[in-house]
């Protein structure tokens, strides 16, 4: 049986090199092993952090900073070439300026626009898809006005009111927006924490994990790499039909079901919280209802095999169907999340591979408004004018999906574990060999043949 460990993503690698190669860092002190890979950790009371700490200082100077308490923090922000930095466990980029909303103002921004805040948006992406809810720019500006105690114009532009409130939090203490990653001088190289604040909670052991639930009021669009068209299934949970009640997949999609707008039906918060990942005929026969009267699949490609095993079979074993077939399609999901993040694991070529033919083949859906009726089903299309917002959301989704793959792993695994054969890990191994040698038509088929032959495996052993 595989279990999966904690990999440190090739991104990070990629950014410690760059740092460490800037001019901007000649001279900031750091050690080398013996097989000429940097040290990047050196605490304030080692040679190498004393040493580090005299540059800062000097480096202040330089700055015309005085050496106070925190002045480290503004050296190293100001030093830094990009201001933005990879996250050591998932490899997204995120920004060291005070951009993104602490839990007390995204509950407050929640509650005043019913906006959806990830933990990943910025005060930026926020701002934005406040406005495409339909809202005006003087309203967000009136909340921040309450919120920062300012008293900027209605008409004052976003990028002054955002720069304004940015610099207010980085430099005089403001807690309403922080940074993707806190200050860590001496201690790391660049000054500033490995893992960002996506990861803070589960790295981070004084970091609450509630809090940053707050950030997402439903993260189910982007976990489980689902097909069927995303993009309007999000607009339908956002439209008239779920005023007031939650959106439930009809078929789980933390079972492998497809996050489409036809297989989505309202249902009051305590019953989605109570159905959770349930399987029964009931929930068969309806999906299979809504697939004869729709024509779309309702199975995801990764356990379409153990889906069509268990339609042929779930009529004469329904004693099967809450826990031998509910299991199989749990464990699918595990494995397949598993698989991912060994294609991740091996950075920019791994993350290109699942992008290019997991995702952007679905793309073009993001060009479109749609609108539904009751039952999801689209009544009507109209091409987006706004292409730059539709690429953005994009953009957002294989974000969102990347950095889930990794959550996914570090959390259910602990309950469920992939199950991988040693033969399944050769294939694994084939398969990676392939991506990283860009062969992407072999890697996508060998991707495909790994994930029937896990099915195949899984049914003959039920």
């Amino acid at each position: 049986m595989v279990r999966s460990t904690k990999i440190w993503h090739p991104n990070y690698t990629k950014y410690t090199q760059e740092i460490i190669a800037h001019p901007n860092y000649e001279n900031l002190a750091i050690e080398y092993k013996q097989d000429g890979s940097p040290v990047w950790l050196a605490p304030a009371q080692t040679a190498v952090g004393l040493r580090r700490i005299e540059w800062a200082e000097a480096e202040a100077k330089k700055l015309d900073l005085k050496i106070e308490s925190g002045v480290f923090a503004k050296v190293m922000y100001s030093v830094h070439p990009t201001k933005m930095k990879a996250c050591q466990v998932c490899g997204i980029s995120m920004s060291i300026s005070y951009i993104y909303p602490n839990v007390n103002f995204a509950k407050a921004l929640i509650k005043t626009f019913a906006v959806d805040i990830d933990i990943y948006d910025s005060i930026y992406d926020v701002w934005d898809n406040i406005i495409k809810q339909g809202h005006i720019d003087s309203e967000i500006i009136s909340l921040i006005n309450d919120k920062f105690k300012t008293s900027f114009l209605p008409s004052t532009s976003k990028d002054e009111v955002l720069i304004a409130c940015e610099k207010r939090c980085r430099v005089e203490g403001v807690s309403h927006l922080g940074p993707g990653a806190m200050s860590n001088f001496p201690d790391r190289f660049d000054g500033f924490h490995s893992y960002n604040r996506c990861h803070r909670g589960s790295e981070d052991k004084g970091r609450s994990k509630e809090n940053m639930k707050t950030y997402t009021r439903d993260r189910r669009a982007y976990e489980y790499w689902s097909d069927g068209n995303t993009h309007a299934a999000n607009r339908f949970m956002g439209s008239k039909y779920f005023a007031g009640v939650s959106a439930d997949h009809v078929g789980p999609i933390s079972l492998g079901f497809v996050h489409d707008s036809h297989y989505l039906r309202p249902m009051t918060g305590s019953d989605n919280s109570a159905k959770r990942d349930r399987l029964d005929k009931d929930i068969i026969d309806q999906v299979l209802a809504i697939q004869a009267q729709t024509g779309i699949y309702p199975m995801s490609w990764y356990s379409s095999v153990i889906w069509d095993y268990i339609v042929e079979n779930y009529e004469t074993n329904e004693s099967k169907i809450s826990g031998v077939y509910r299991n199989l399609l749990k464990q699918n999901m595990t494995n397949y999340m598993y698989i991912l993040m060994r294609i991740l694991s091996l950075g920019e070529v791994g993350s290109n591979f699942l992008v290019r033919n997991l995702i952007s083949p679905n793309a073009d859906d993001y060009l479109y408004d749609y609108e539904f009726d009751s039952l999801g089903n689209i009544v009507s299309k109209s091409g987006r004018n706004i292409t730059k917002r539709a690429h953005g959301e994009l953009d957002r989704f294989i974000r969102l999906s990347i950095a889930a793959v990794y959550e996914y792993n570090d959390k259910e695994n602990r309950n469920l574990a992939p199950d991988l054969t040693i033969d399944e890990v050769k294939l694994l191994t084939s398969l990676t060999i392939l991506v990283t040698q860009k062969k992407n038509s072999e890697a996508l088929e060998a991707l495909r043949g790994l994930l029937v032959a896990v099915q195949l495996r899984s049914i003959g052993s039920e």
